[in-house]
């Protein structure tokens, strides 16, 4: 099967801005060493010819889009968190054990704005007393660098971030076409993890709307693109919510006490991970919203705790299974980005792969052993989500010789069992998606797919490993043109559906 490729688009000020700029200051030369991992993308590039090592399997064919964090670099200036980091989308289609790929840069009205301008106008990057004029003027709504996940949904690609409206792309091109308010039912923010439910064909979504009195705002959209709005639960404080989770029945929020510092955020005081406070003498909160009535609201307090990802959640009988990577405390906001062995995080808890019960009825949330995986971006076969599920996959790590060591994990939750695909030290793995072998084929057999950067040899390729065999190594590679900033989340959208 040929598929036609994409010359990348000349953009002579895009090229200036990677360059960056004579004399830049000398907050530029602090942010430089904020990061150790996060690579910025060097050059875009269209759709080309990917060098395969090994033989991708017969029958996966399709594209797999990441969307992460690409260039904290801009005329000579680097933000300080890579949650401001400016957005970009990786694309690699398969077809006939044949790959290519392409990866831009996300072309939100704030960077097309500094492009035009030649310097930063947003962020944190800028002088305080510009950003407070900015923010008294009520001319700085933030920029929407749309850095985090990829959302499909009927035939439209999205890139989506915390705190934004949803970008869409055009998914044969990667061209930025523009935030969507998809039909005029969001309302300011959709959050970056919108969790399906496979036997409702639809998924579900959250934005936090801040303001005297913050809210939830729950939103549907079907898998032909249909959005609807849900109607809004309140919240008991402004607080950063990174993702939830869906069942056939309910929508599920751990609501940890991850309170937004609002005049630091009001002023742009400082940057991003400095408006965020954990107290954990507030808890946390679980929310359990009926999916079809949300004005059935169900919802009590636990000990604090954190938690970035969810896996995957399913109604049992009364009670609610709810399968995620949890923490301690916060303290990971400050470290993204970062080698995990400076000095100065030795005190970082990771988090750890752990089964939550929800018995709402009682107001108890207990806590299951799976194993003890640490890792993180947690994901299941997207055939079962929203249902009971047998297998996760997540991308596991730690310091050292921890046990459980760098690469990709399956637990198997039934027999207890955990594989592993084992990388060193110094390759980085990203979110592992799963691709079904067939669609009628058993839960968990089918193919992993994860983008790993080897920071060593400054290259990135995507690893593909047969997902019952994760041990015996990748069964290809496909290896990019340039080095690949670690992108957050990804999909794979299969050729014929699926």
């Amino acid at each position: 099967m040929s598929i036609a490729l994409t010359a990348s688009v000349p953009d002579a000020a895009l090229d200036a801005a990677f360059a960056g700029a004579v004399g830049a200051p000398p907050a530029a030369a602090r942010g430089a060493r904020a990061f150790d991992h996060l690579t910025d993308l060097k050059a875009e590039y269209g759709f080309a010819p990917l060098s395969v090592e090994g033989t991708l399997p017969e029958g996966l064919e399709g594209t797999l889009f990441r969307v992460g964090p690409a260039r904290a670099t801009l005329f000579g200036v680097r933000v300080p968190h890579p949650f401001e980091a400016d957005g970009g989308v990786l694309a690699v289609r398969m077809a006939g054990g044949r790959a290519e790929g392409a990866h831009r840069l996300v072309r939100s009205r704030g960077l097309v704005e500094e492009l035009a301008a030649g310097r930063r106008l947003y962020g944190s990057t800028l002088p305080w007393p510009a950003r407070l004029l900015r923010a008294l003027r009520g001319g700085d709504e933030g920029k929407n660098v749309a850095n985090t996940s990829p959302f499909v949904a009927g035939g439209r690609l999205f890139a989506l971030m915390e705190a934004g409206r949803p970008t869409e792309l055009d998914p044969a091109t990667l061209d930025t076409l523009g935030e969507s308010d998809l039909g005029g039912v969001l309302g300011p923010t959709f959050s970056a993890h919108p969790h399906r439910v496979a036997a409702r064909r639809t998924s579900y979504n959250f934005g936090v709307r801040y303001g005297r009195r913050s809210l939830l705002d729950l939103y549907a959209i079907d898998d032909d693109g249909r959005a609807r709005a849900l109607g809004a639960v309140p919240l008991s404080a402004p607080v950063m919510l990174h993702d939830f989770c869906a069942t056939r029945r309910h929508l599920v929020f751990f609501v940890s006490p991850a309170v937004i510092r609002t005049w630091r955020a009001l002023l742009r005081w400082g940057s991003f991970d400095s408006w965020v406070r954990f107290e954990p003498q507030r808890g946390t909160e679980v929310i359990v919203v009926d999916i079809d009535d949300v004005s059935r609201v169900r919802r009590f307090g636990v000990d604090a705790f954190f938690q970035w990802h969810f896996a995957n959640a399913y109604d049992d009988g009364e009670d609610l299974v709810v399968d995620l990577v949890r923490y301690p405390e916060l303290d990971t906001l400050g470290a993204i980005g970062k080698d995990p062995d400076r000095p100065e995080l030795a005190s970082v808890q990771g988090g750890v792969l752990v089964r939550h019960r929800v018995r709402a009825g009682r107001e108890q949330l207990v806590v299951e052993d799976l194993g003890g995986v640490a890792g993180e971006f947690p994901r299941c076969d997207p055939r079962v989500e929203g249902d009971r599920h047998g297998v996760i996959f997540l991308a596991s790590g730690g310091r050292g010789d921890e046990l459980h060591g760098n690469g990709i994990a399956r637990v198997d939750i039934d027999t207890g069992a955990i594989t592993r695909a084992h990388l060193t030290r110094h390759e980085l793995p990203s979110e592992p998606v799963f691709v079904p072998r067939a669609p009628g084929a058993p839960e968990g057999e089918g193919h992993v797919l994860a983008l790993v950067t080897d920071v060593q040899a400054g290259k990135s390729a995507v690893h593909v490993w047969d997902a019952a065999r994760l041990g015996e190594g990748p069964l290809a590679r496909e290896h990019l043109p340039h080095a690949s900033p670690q992108t957050f989340h990804g999909v794979f959208l299969p050729a014929h559906g699926g």
